[in-house]
């Protein structure tokens, strides 16, 4: 495990890390670089030292890193393009997203990779990113549309909490679950639009 996280890396940090990860850090399980500016092309070089995912249709580099399995991104401005170079990753078992505020354009953007689940990750931390409603639906009925009846997803853990969650979001939770019940979805109490009203008493 190697913590360095809140250290004042940039992209260019970043960068320069990303061409040692395979040959510096070859038995290297889990990172936590949390709380630096990497921005989406930092994530994205680092990301790309990685193995990638197999139904991508994109060949495997045997150079590339196929040990690491955690990684922790929270906090670093990673952008919708980061979180799409993290998603594609053929090794990752688990992967914290949390409080990039990606907003609802980023989950629109990642949707399409999570379309049936996820090959690989086991563990999604999607929250703290204040995504609209819409958005959120749209990213869980993604999850929920398995491509074909062998469609195969390790994701048991999925945090959404801190993005919008309303009756909507609720109705395509319960979509999804009749799908993947054994999925846990960790998500904020629902919301309603028009808030509370009192009735009127006789």
């Amino acid at each position: 495990i190697m913590d360095i996280s809140d250290n004042n890396i940039t992209k260019d940090g970043a960068k320069k890390f990303a061409q040692s990860l395979s040959h510096s850090w070859p038995d290297l399980v889990e990172l936590i670089i949390a709380k630096n500016e990497l921005g989406s092309d930092g994530v994205s070089a680092m990301l790309a030292s990685l193995v990638t995912r197999s139904d991508t249709g994109e060949s495997t580099d045997s150079e590339k890193n196929s040990t690491f399995k955690n990684l922790d991104l929270s906090y670093t401005n990673c952008g919708a393009e980061g979180a799409k170079a993290a998603l594609a990753s053929g090794g990752l078992h688990t992967l914290r997203l949390f409080g990039n505020t990606i907003g609802s354009d980023g989950f629109d953007a990642i949707a399409p990779l999570l379309q049936g689940g996820h090959p690989n990750i086991e563990n999604l931390d999607l929250g703290g990113n204040n995504a609209e409603e819409d958005s959120v639906v749209r990213l869980l009925d993604s999850i929920a549309d398995k491509k074909d009846d062998s469609t195969h997803s390790r994701l048991v853990v999925l945090e959404i909490g801190g993005n919008k969650f309303g009756d909507m979001a609720m109705e395509a939770l319960t979509r999804l679950q009749s799908v993947w019940p054994e999925l846990d979805v960790a998500h904020d109490k629902p919301v309603e639009e028009s808030g509370w009203k009192e009735e009127d008493q006789d």
